[in-house]
């Protein structure tokens, strides 16, 4: 009974979680009268997100793009980047999951339209690995759409639920894809809009480089989380299952 508990609550943490709003502050730098929009809708708990960010900056963020060995310090980096912003997310969270449909499509909306000017500035920059940085923004785009979409069909309760039963070690990496994503992207975006002044750009290239990767990823247990969560398809994927088992 206590996994089972313990299995629902990580269940319904990660999929709570919405990775593309956090790097929305920066929008506070770039573009002021998106940010207020965002801030009008959620309170301050999007100048409690930016704070964590700053300070991340100097921390976590700064450390990942000046190791010597990133592949061996990143997980645990990313690691501790989610639990200096797990508070404020948690928060946003609470702010968000109660909105009515209307307001969740307001907020998609804004959304997209800070990842458009997001994609504009890492572009014009004419950095080589410009695109890998824009698939992994919009992997993350794609991410809290779905979510947001699930969450309206079935509830908090239904999808964590359903998932447990149903897609439990797909979720689970898929929250570990997401955090990776999310931590690769938004150092690597920071050191190029220079929100950095000192860091390796050999571990700017690489961290930008795994954004794509991650995102790949994401992408593909979206896709297997969609079909899952499909009750037709489910129920083809089990009898397929059957026969294989008396094959």
């Amino acid at each position: 009974m206590f996994r089972e508990m313990a299995t629902a609550i990580i269940l319904k943490e990660y999929t709570s979680k919405y990775t593309t709003l956090p790097s929305l502050a920066l929008t506070r730098t770039f573009n002021p009268i998106l940010a207020e929009k965002l801030r009008n809708m959620l309170g301050d708990t999007t100048e409690k997100i930016a704070k964590a960010l700053e300070e991340s900056l100097s921390s976590e963020i700064a450390q990942a793009l000046n190791t010597k060995n990133i592949e061996k310090d990143f997980p645990s980096l990313a690691e501790k980047f989610w639990l200096r912003i797990s508070l404020p997310l948690l928060e946003l969270n609470q702010k968000i999951t109660p909105l009515p449909s209307d307001k969740l499509k307001e907020l998609m909306e804004l959304e997209k339209e800070a990842a458009r000017e997001t994609a504009r500035l890492i572009r014009d920059t004419g950095y080589r690995h410009a695109e890998d940085l824009v698939y992994g923004l919009s992997a993350m785009v794609d991410y809290d759409a779905w979510l947001l979409e699930k969450l309206s069909q079935l509830g908090l309760e239904k999808l964590a639920d359903t998932l447990w039963h149903r897609g439990l070690q797909e979720t689970l990496q898929l929250s570990i894809y997401t955090r990776y994503l999310l931590f690769a992207w938004i150092s690597a975006t920071s050191a190029l809009l220079k929100l950095l002044e000192e860091y390796k750009e050999e571990n700017r290239d690489t961290l930008a480089e795994w954004s794509r990767r991650y995102a790949e990823e994401v992408e593909a247990y979206i896709d297997t989380l969609d079909t899952l969560l499909d009750d037709e398809a489910y129920i083809v994927i089990e009898k397929m299952s059957e026969l294989g088992k008396q094959a």
